[in-house]
C-alpha cells in the first residue's frame, strides 16, 4: 500500500487507540504487534482448523502477561455466529476470505461491527485452462484438493470480483496493492500465485462519501499541495441513499500556468458523459463545479482533462492545476 494510506490509517487508529481490535487469526506476530501498539485485542480462531488448536495464543498471553490486553475465541466462521463485542475500531483479516464458504456473509457481518479493516486474499487473472478473468466480477470455485491439497480452500475472485464483492457487504476500498504473479496469476498453481491487499472502511458505519485519487496526480510538496498531471481522475463512493446531484472539486490555478496568454480550461466527464467545464483567465483559487448523471452506480470514476499550453522550464513532468491536500482531496457533494 502506499505511505499515505499508512499514514491515514495511522491517524484515525490513533483517535481510538483504546478502542478494541479484532484479528481473525491466533497468528502471534500479528497479536504482539497490534498489542505493542496499545490496542486491547480479540483473536478469532476455529480450534477445528487451527494448526495447533489455538494453544500457541493461549501461551503467549500467559509468557507476556497479556491478560486484559489479549483475549482469544473459537468461533466457526462458517455457521451463524456472534463477534466477541458490538464494536471495533479496526480488525485485520488476512488470508481467510477464500478459506469461507460464505464470504459475503462474514464480511457483510464485519461491516455492521467494525470501522476499518486490513483484507488480503489470494486472487486470479486466468483460470486454470487460461480463460482471463481480470475484468469480470467473478470467483473461480476449486475441488476439494485442487489447490495446496487442501479441502478447506473455496473461492478464489478476480480483482474485479473481489471489489464487487466488498461493495456489495459495505466496504469502501481506500487503498489496494497486489503482490505476487500478477497479471498470469491462476487459482490452483503454486507458481501462479497472488494476493490482493486492502485497506477498507465500513459504509454502514460511516456512511458520508469516500473519495479517492485513481492516476495522474503527482507527489505532495511539503506544503501539503500537489500538481495534477494534464489527465487525472478521481473514483468517488457515495451513499446511493440520499444520492447527490452536483460535485465541486477545489482548485488552483498559478500565476505561471497563465503566462502563455491562453486561458486554462477544465473539463470532466463520467463513463464518457461530460459532467461540467471550467475556462480560467485570472489566476488564483477556483471550484470547479460539476453535476453527477441522473443515474448513479458507485463507486464512480471522474475524469478530469486540463487544456492549457504551460510547461514548466526545467520540469520534466506533465503538468495540469494544483490541488491542496491537506486533511484530503478538496471535494464536496449537494
Amino acid at each position: 500500500m502506499r505511505p499515505d494510506a499508512f499514514k491515514l490509517l495511522r491517524k484515525r487508529y490513533a483517535k481510538a487507540r483504546h478502542s478494541p481490535v479484532i484479528s481473525q487469526s491466533a497468528q502471534s506476530f500479528k497479536l504482539l504487534l497490534l498489542t505493542a501498539l496499545g490496542a486491547t485485542v480479540d483473536a478469532v480462531d476455529h480450534r477445528e482448523t487451527n494448526f495447533n488448536q489455538m494453544r500457541g495464543v493461549g501461551l503467549l498471553a500467559k509468557e507476556l502477561a497479556l491478560a486484559g490486553k489479549l483475549d482469544w475465541f473459537d468461533i466457526d466462521l462458517d455457521g451463524r455466529f456472534e463477534l466477541p463485542r458490538r464494536h471495533y475500531s479496526f480488525a485485520l483479516f488476512l488470508g481467510t476470505l477464500y478459506h469461507l464458504k460464505n464470504p459475503f456473509y462474514v464480511l457483510e457481518h464485519l461491516a455492521a461491527s467494525v470501522d476499518w479493516c486490513v483484507v488480503s486474499t489470494r486472487i486470479a487473472s486466468i483460470t486454470p485452462e487460461k480463460n482471463s478473468m481480470e475484468t469480470e466480477a467473478l470467483a473461480y470455485l476449486l475441488g476439494p484438493r485442487e489447490a495446496n491439497n487442501d479441502p478447506t480452500n473455496y473461492w478464489i475472485f478476480s480483482s474485479t470480483g473481489l471489489r464487487r464483492l466488498l461493495d456489495r457487504t459495505g466496504w469502501i476500498v481506500v487503498n489496494q496493492e497486489r503482490v505476487g504473479y500478477a497479471g498470469k496469476s491462476d487459482p490452483v498453481n503454486p507458481a501462479a500465485d497472488e494476493r490482493m491487499f486492502l485497506l477498507l472502511k465500513s459504509k454502514r458505519l460511516h456512511p458520508e462519501f469516500h473519495v479517492g485519487a485513481i492516476e495522474g496526480f503527482h507527489l505532495i510538496e511539503a506544503a501539503g499541495w500537489g500538481w495534477t498531471a494534464k489527465q487525472f481522475s478521481l473514483e468517488v463512493t457515495l451513499n446511493l441513499d440520499f444520492p447527490p446531484t452536483e460535485f465541486a472539486l477545489y482548485l488552483i490555478i498559478p500565476d505561471a500556468v497563465l503566462l502563455t496568454g491562453e486561458p486554462v480550461i477544465v473539463t470532466c466527464s463520467i463513463s464518457g458523459v461530460p459532467a461540467g467545464k471550467l475556462h480560467v483567465e485570472s489566476p488564483g483559487s477556483i471550484e470547479f463545479r460539476g453535476r453527477f448523471p441522473i443515474t448513479i452506480l458507485s463507486p464512480l470514476r471522474l475524469d478530469f482533462k486540463v487544456e492549457s499550453g504551460f510547461e514548466a522550464p526545467g520540469d520534466q513532468r506533465d503538468l495540469g492545476v494544483i490541488v491542496p491536500s491537506v486533511g484530503g482531496i478538496p471535494f464536496r457533494i449537494s
